[in-house]
């Protein structure tokens, strides 16, 4: 329908669903954060024992005790730079929102939309680095792909092994039992090897509800006032739910629905992809290390015309090219999450 000049009218408000940016792996495991001035970054990795001192005799004064040694590690994180251009038409049209007649000039529209790019940049960076942190954990490794599917780098392989994939008979299901003795087991597998005390389980959709609906857990929740166990679901404000604890192995039970596009498995057709795989269970703790880490970028000094190397979380990078007329603006990254202590949590595939 044509829009008439003389019919009075007033701009409605404009209505704009973008999805939020969740970061509870990120948030509640990696917050440890260091920045670097090189591209390549060594890790240290120091496991200890359990060893007993010695008896010795009297006489004889002591026993020396050989050092442990260490493992380095040299990690080089991957590169991050999406942007955003700005054309003539971008600022000359009326954006979404704007008044038909008393509209904002060429220059407001231009500041406006590179704060609006930047916030847009900055959301996709952040959920590529909240992507890493859930492969670290849930996978053990970091493969670094373009949006072609092509390997840019070689995988980022952490040596995780404290990972299990249920046999067709102990998978979880309605009938199945057993599902807190597996947590027990698994809880104390980590206490062996990786010296923690597991206190987080995040459960995918598919293994939680086979976890709730397994008649074992529900005799537990049902008695509620001997505190066996707790069930009081409640959102959190960065993604996750917290579904209820089992106070018999200090465990708190979350799940964490949060998606990421994946257009890069299959490009003719992207997909929305489960963060925490439906059907994994991870037991973390919340003493163990993990850190994110970022490597120096290179940017482009545009008054000298040199390369500078720059350090930071987060480099914001702009620049104008002709024949068209454009101007690109860029925000740079290098992140690379470590999980410091390998055997500090265990992931099972059970559904």
């Amino acid at each position: 329908m044509a829009i008439s000049i003389y019919d009075p009218r007033t701009m409605g408000k404009l209505v704009e669903r973008m999805p939020k940016v969740h970061t509870f792996i990120k948030s509640t495991f990696f917050r440890n954060t260091e920045t670097f001035d090189t591209q390549k970054i060594d890790v240290d990795f120091k496991k200890g024992n359990r060893q007993l001192a010695p008896f010795i005799h009297r006489k004889t004064g002591g026993a020396t005790i050989e050092n442990e040694g260490f493992q380095t590690n040299t990690y080089e994180p991957p590169l991050v730079a999406p942007n955003k251009i700005t054309t003539i038409d971008d600022i000359l049209k009326r954006t979404p929102g704007e008044s038909l007649y008393n509209g904002k000039s060429p220059n407001q529209r231009a500041v406006e939309k590179m704060q609006r790019d930047f916030q847009e940049l900055e959301e996709m960076v952040t959920r590529r680095e909240e992507w890493m942190c859930c492969q670290a954990l849930f996978t053990g490794k970091i493969p670094v792909l373009d949006k072609k599917g092509k390997k840019i780098q070689d995988i980022i392989d952490f040596q995780f092994t404290n990972k299990a994939v249920l046999k067709d008979a102990e998978k979880w299901n309605k009938t199945t039992g057993g599902k807190i003795k597996q947590l027990k087991d698994w809880r104390k597998e980590v206490q062996k090897k990786g010296f923690v005390n597991c206190n987080i389980c995040l459960m995918g959709s598919d293994a939680l509800e086979a976890f709730m609906a397994d008649e074992e857990v529900q005799k537990l929740l049902d008695i509620r006032r001997y505190e066996i166990a707790v069930i009081k679901p409640k959102e959190l404000p960065n993604g996750a739910t917290y579904v209820g604890a089992i106070p018999e192995i200090a465990l708190d039970i979350y799940t964490y629905n949060e998606w990421y596009l994946d257009n890069w498995t299959n490009p003719a057709k992207p997909e929305d992809k489960p963060l925490l795989p439906p059907d994994a269970v991870v037991l973390l703790s919340a003493e163990a290390q993990y850190s994110m880490y970022y490597g120096a970028v290179g940017i482009v000094d545009e008054n000298g015309k040199t390369i500078a190397v720059a350090e930071g979380s987060r480099i914001p990078e702009q620049w104008v090219e002709r024949r068209p007329a454009r101007r690109f603006i860029q925000l740079n990254s290098a992140p690379l999450c470590v999980p410091h202590e390998v055997a500090s949590w265990y992931v099972a595939s059970v559904c």
